[in-house]
């Protein structure tokens, strides 16, 4: 039986882990023994992983980066000839491992492979990961223009998309709103990062407030911001308007609450959080920019100019008509059939193994 070994920098509930337990669910399906090997923080979805059949290992967590090339080789025996990288930090474990495989690796975020870092430093590491791989896989268009307008992949041969994949979570669609009124409760989920623009959500939820005066708007998520957010909104809003909820695993007990999504980001590598929502049934207005039209499609209606406040605020408003509302919904539907799972699990195994 052929194996394969994931590494990845944690495995934490988040859109790449995530994705990951996708990928490693077909992959176990298709017939591959799979391991997964994490470097760090707590492994909260170790069980989902072994539930679907894969091997985990926590040898190198928490190791000095240093070492953790060499703790991956102890690792390595002859029936495992890949290694598949995701995240910078597991691609340099990879990347500095002594040891024969082959060597692939996926890039998930639209964004300098070493972050606050000069570029020349970025560029020098993401080129060597790449001259080592087999192959670099980009997770969306936008993911790859980014690589190659940075110039952190040199051989253009070795940059292929392939898009994610999606197991619906509902069984049949739930009862959307779309027969009821206006739309109240308004959600995002989202790190509390300056990439995610939530002052442009804010700034447009407080107009469209003068349209529904009690709606509110919730944030699942934490990141660095948060407390500076907090604040601005303490300003801006009467108490219970806005709510921070802080990080949850439960993504789809949240979204079924919510009458409409909203994401605000500046941009995204791919967007996971697109393909929950419209899971859910749940209308999106989000940022025109990066991943995202690739995700929603180019003509969305519910695409919106981004950190442009009073397009979004319109859009929000535009929802609260049914029909609308509706014709928004179908499109989801639809488009959400494109990110079928055993077809990311088939491109990606013809790069293994072509």
């Amino acid at each position: 039986m052929t194996s394969v070994l994931h590494l990845i920098t944690t495995i934490k509930r988040g859109g790449a882990e995530n994705q990951l337990l996708v990928l490693v669910k077909e992959q176990v399906r298709s017939g591959l023994k799979v391991h997964v090997v994490y470097l760090k923080d707590e492994p909260e979805l170790i069980q989902d992983f072994q539930e679907v059949g894969a091997i985990v290992h926590n040898e190198l967590r928490g190791l000095k980066p240093f070492s953790q090339p060499f703790a991956l080789r102890k690792l390595l025996h002859k029936e495992i000839s890949i290694v598949h990288a995701h995240l910078p930090r597991a691609e340099l474990v990879g990347l500095f491992c002594p040891a024969a495989f082959t060597f692939i690796t996926s890039r998930h975020n639209a964004e300098p492979f070493f972050l606050n870092a000069p570029k020349f430093l970025s560029n020098l590491l993401a080129r060597l990961v790449c001259y080592r791989a087999k192959a670099v896989i980009a997770i969306s268009s936008a993911v790859k223009d980014f690589l190659l307008e940075q110039g952190e992949i040199k051989d253009m041969k070795k940059a292929k998309v392939v898009l994610y994949g999606y197991v619906p979570h509902f069984d049949s669609p739930r009862a959307t709103k779309s027969s009821s009124g206006k739309i109240y409760n308004i959600g995002t989920i989202s790190r509390l990062t300056d990439q995610k623009d939530i002052p442009t959500m804010l700034n447009a939820f407080k107009e469209y407030l003068a349209t529904v005066p009690t709606a509110r708007l919730f944030i699942l998520g934490e990141g660095q911001l948060e407390k500076q957010l907090e604040t601005m909104c303490s300003r801006m809003f009467a108490e219970n308007t806005v709510a921070f909820l802080g990080r949850s695993s439960k993504i789809y007990e949240f979204l079924e609450k919510l009458d409409a999504f909203i994401l605000t980001s500046k941009y995204e590598g791919f967007g996971m959080v697109l393909l929950e929502a419209m899971d859910a049934g749940v209308p999106i207005i989000a940022s025109r920019n990066s991943a995202i039209p690739e995700v929603l499609g180019a003509d969305f209606p519910g695409l919106c100019q981004t950190g442009n406040v009073s397009d979004f605020k319109a859009k929000m408003e535009m929802l609260n008509n049914k029909e609308y509302r509706q014709s928004i919904l179908d499109q989801q539907k639809e488009r959400l059939a494109i990110f079928d799972s055993s077809t990311m699990e088939r491109k990606i195994s013809s790069i293994y193994f072509e």
